[in-house]
């Protein structure tokens, strides 16, 4: 802009007063915050200036950078498991607690480096982590689509906080999150959705299928639907508090000026934004304001407890103008509590940098709600921060903008630091909720269970929140103690990482016993691509003798000849008439063209970024190729036995293994005993050379 617009002593005062003195140093303070971290370990010092180039790497380099990491920690494995059996003189001493332990300890804290918290690290620290909890942490860090994963990521925030320190997001710019920020949600979230169009729900067992994104559309994961469902909700928990006798606080939660990368000074009527200088420190981001919002909500609970306390309600978490995260709560209680509640939350509220300027006034608001007005006052920074429903002609007090444009802004915002916008307070369990939505209609449960988890039931039936919340026993009752809860049970599938995943598959009473369990998903169901259908279309065969059966049907003489060519399906299917009527023959090469061109064209052009099937979990395996609970086991220690030989084996190499094949590897062959055979740990194998 300047090269266009001003002249080289513009640019150079722009460069020496504004870049070097006020850019320059938060930009040096996002990169330390987010460069390698070395305290952890010097194993990937020499990759030091490469990692520090992520923000700017595109997905290509990314994806060979996250093989190179995991290739590195896979050969450390080795070495170390090397080290392991020579000190102990047998392999079968990996399979132990204290082996596992000791070789994740070294693997997962390399790879903490690259700023992750490796799984199960802190049941590592504790000396709580047994072989199998070892197994699969280590099984993530030798993935490459782990590692590609989590350093897209860290990309997003990295990339993302250096706009904001730079000051690209805030009102006058790109209000809550920057126009990149946006786009790329945007893009991924259009890809998830041809995703989605592209595949069907199909039954296991009978192998219906039913379009998949017809059935997203229709859960919580469409922001109409979410919007509707908190909107219920809220009007619910209005209703319970009337009907106790609860008086309602709207609390607003804000962080210290630290925290914000941006400062309005007004200037007459209007304000304008400038770079805080306080936040230059620390640059700190949206997440860092988060947890230090989550942390002092703790503490206020704490003192709750201790004072005893109760509150209950809903919590909403929206950004300001510069993306650092405010509170609105609102919350219910008894009344002769509410002022010792106020106090406790304004103490923990002030109790960091207390005494700046302004802090009394913008750290902490409470505003005593009228009776039926809490929902009213809260639906604005629902759908602000949804799908900006029933906003039209309404300004966003931050930017000044009309709220219905913010919401785009503002979703992605919470994507892009990962911060969950809506929360209960001392309520029942909403998946309990969702559940009992999903039974029939009006078919009582008595009989089953009680009459306690037939009143939920009808409660969830005629989405009476409030009369749900009194039928699980009201507001703050611990989950053991509530009527009904949700019952999961471990899917038969494995994940890729050889762990169990359990799933919902039901209801269940506590005080009638956590046996006792009410199916509502009754059948089993998995993600399979569309398949591309060609309709049959009879055609009319033209006039004259033609040259050939094949590349004249579907043609026409004659007549209009504004007709539209015929497609290549129409084409197929009428060579298919002339094959059945005896004229031509299957192996004809034209027959073999006109049905190859239909396929091509019934076939969607595939998006090579997008995997095929569910980006979340392995591909189905068919029902007769299924590995018992014995099996997987038993895969886990052929792969750990593997690896001391320098082999990486494919899945499919490991569940032929584990049935008890010979696989040959550059010359040698691989045999393992069936599970039955299988003794403990032991790694008894032949070699067959």
């Amino acid at each position: 802009y300047i090269r266009r617009n001003k002249s080289p002593v513009h640019g150079f005062y722009f460069l020496t007063s504004t870049f070097q003195r006020r850019l320059w140093p938060r930009i040096e303070r996002v990169n330390q915050r987010h460069e390698m971290n070395t305290d952890a370990s010097l194993l990937f010092l020499a990759e030091r200036d490469h990692y520090a180039r992520l923000p700017g790497m595109n997905d290509k380099e990314l994806k060979k950078f996250a093989a190179l990491i995991s290739s590195q920690l896979f050969m450390m494995y080795e070495e170390l498991s090397d080290a392991w059996v020579d000190a102990h003189g047998e392999k079968e001493s990996l399979f132990t607690d204290e082996a596992q332990a000791h070789l994740y300890g070294h693997v997962a804290g390399a790879a903490r480096a690259f700023n992750i918290s490796p799984l199960y690290w802190k049941k590592y620290r504790k000396g709580q982590m047994t072989t199998r909890q070892a197994y699969s942490a280590i099984a993530r860090l030798f993935n490459d689509e782990w590692w590609i994963h989590q350093l897209k990521g860290q990309r997003m925030r990295w990339h993302e906080a250096l706009l904001i320190a730079v000051g690209e997001v805030n009102k006058d710019r790109s209000p809550y999150a920057s126009k990149h920020a946006i786009r790329d949600v945007r893009a991924r979230r259009q890809a998830n959705l041809e995703f989605l169009k592209s595949c069907d729900l199909e039954n296991k067992e009978t192998g219906e299928r039913i379009d998949l994104i017809s059935k997203v559309m229709g859960s919580i994961s469409n922001p109409e639907i979410r919007r509707m469902e908190l909107m219920n909700t809220i009007a619910g928990i209005e209703r319970y508090a009337a009907a106790e006798d609860d008086v309602g606080m709207f609390i607003t939660l804000t962080a210290p000026s630290k925290y914000h990368p941006t400062r309005q000074v007004r200037k007459g009527e209007s304000k304008t934004v400038q770079l805080n200088h306080g936040w230059n420190d620390e640059a700190f981001n949206p997440k860092d304001a988060q947890r230090y919002l989550c942390r002092i909500w703790s503490l206020m609970r704490t003192a709750f407890k201790d004072n005893d306390l109760q509150v209950y309600g809903l919590r909403v978490v929206e950004p300001h103008h510069d993306g650092t995260p405010h509170w609105h709560m609102m919350l219910f209680c008894n009344p002769r509590q509410r002022n010792q509640i106020i106090e406790i939350m304004r103490r923990y509220a002030l109790k960091e940098d207390g005494d700046e300027r302004g802090a009394a006034r913008n750290r902490f608001q409470a505003k005593h709600l009228n009776r039926g007005g809490a929902a009213g006052y809260i639906a604005k920074y629902i759908s602000k921060n949804i799908d900006g429903y029933a906003l039209d002609g309404q300004l966003d007090n931050d930017t000044g903008r009309p709220l219905k444009d913010t919401a785009a802004a503002v979703t992605a915002w919470a994507s892009t630091w990962r911060i969950p916008q809506f929360k209960t307070v001392g309520l029942p369990t909403m998946g309990a909720y969702r559940e009992l939505r999903k039974l029939p209609r009006g078919v009582s449960i008595a009989d089953e269970f009680d009459e306690r988890v037939e009143a939920a039931r009808a409660a969830a039936d005629s989405g009476d929140f409030a009369l749900y919340i009194s039928a699980q026993g009201g507001a703050n009752v611990p989950r053991d103690c509530q009527t009904v809860r949700v019952a999961r049970s471990p899917s038969d599938d494995v994940n890729e990482y050889e762990e169990e995943v359990e799933r919902v598959v039901g209801i269940y009473a506590p005080h009638l016993g956590a046996r006792h369990i009410h199916i509502t998903r009754t059948t089993d169901w998995r993600i399979v691509p569309k398949v591309p259908v060609v309709e049959p279309l009879t055609l009319k065969s033209g006039i004259a003798a033609p040259r050939s059966p094949v590349n004249n049907c579907g043609k026409f003489t004659g007549g209009d000849a504004s007709l539209p060519a015929p497609t290549p399906s129409e084409h197929a299917a009428a060579v298919l008439n002339l094959v059945d009527d005896g004229v031509i023959e299957w192996n004809d090469p034209e027959v073999v063209r006109a049905l190859r061109g239909a396929l091509k064209h019934g076939l969607k052009t595939p998006n090579r970024q997008q995997r095929n099937g569910s980006p979340l979990k392995t591909h189905e395996i068919a029902p007769s190729a299924r590995l018992t609970r014995s099996e997987r086991m038993q895969i886990t220690r052929i792969r750990v036995d593997l690896a001391q030989n320098g082999i990486r084996p494919q899945r499919w190499e490991l569940e032929a293994l584990a049935r008890g094949a010979t696989v040959n590897y550059d010359g040698k062959k691989f045999t393992y005993p069936v599970a039955d055979e299988w003794l403990g740990y032991s790694t008894v194998s032949e070699w067959n050379l």
